[in-house]
């Protein structure tokens, strides 16, 4: 059994991708437990792609390494799949995409690069604001194929990043910014909508890929697995999660 944690990362293109890969099993974005959980289900190679945090309790670092250690296959990319990836990586956890190789060689340092609100599963989780790793590289491509000026570039990077993540969407950057005349925000919008870069979703893809490829094989280097008293202890909350009959 092939399984991948993702949401918003994918949005509406879910129930499509759910078609192409029919071997993998879709779950919703990753909290505390859930990968530990996919492990005791039969997992034979989980991607990470997205995950809670602040709400919800994060995946625990110690949750990989134990299914690294049982010889499951893990891979992460996009979203806190990057992030976890680039901490893991040298246990054997496989990195995957832009997002991660950032992380992995430094050119990103903040988690909140990668975090945005989303709406719940109902609505395919999706994306009510927009992560700094595809504001920048949109900001970059509209002014060096001219459809913005270096000065209005600069506003619009300055303004974004000053954003909270929750609040930072296109149309709202553009209102802050305060162009000259509204003409000229709804013709930079439209250009952004027609040229936006999505680097998460093109990552969540390559996760996808990763897992359907026969090479998606554990690669666990030679470290040992330390159990502790906190690990223990999530391991039986889950364990007696799945035991409880459904109602």
């Amino acid at each position: 059994m092939k399984v991948v944690f993702v949401g918003p990362s994918l949005g509406n293109d879910i129930g499509r991708q759910r078609e192409i890969h029919s071997d993998v099993e879709f779950r919703a974005p990753a909290a505390c437990g859930d990968i530990l959980r996919a492990a005791e289900d039969g997992a034979s190679a989980i991607g990470l792609v997205d995950g809670y945090f602040g709400d919800l309790p994060s995946v625990w670092h110690k949750e990989i390494l134990y299914a690294l250690e049982q010889g499951i296959a893990i891979g992460g990319g996009a979203s806190m799949g990057a992030l976890r990836a680039a901490e893991c990586s040298p246990f054997g956890m496989v990195g995957i995409g832009g997002i991660y190789e950032d992380y992995a060689s430094g050119a990103l340092m903040d988690d909140e690069a990668v975090a945005l609100v989303h709406g719940p599963a109902e609505m395919n989780w999706t994306p009510l604001s927009i992560p700094w790793v595809d504001f920048q590289p949109t900001m970059e491509k509209m002014h060096s194929e001219g459809h913005m000026t270096a000065r209005e570039w600069q506003r619009m990077l300055m303004t974004g990043r000053v954003l909270h993540f929750s609040e930072r969407t296109y149309p709202r950057v553009i209102r802050e910014c305060a162009f000259e005349n509204e003409q000229r925000g709804r013709a930079l919008l439209q250009a952004i909508r027609q040229g936006r870069i999505e680097r998460k979703r093109a990552d969540a893809l390559a996760v996808l890929d990763w897992l359907a490829a026969d090479t998606s094989v554990a690669q666990r280097t030679d470290w040992n697995f330390m159990a502790t008293s906190h690990w223990e202890m999530l391991r039986s909350e889950v364990i007696a999660n799945r035991l409880q009959p459904a109602l």
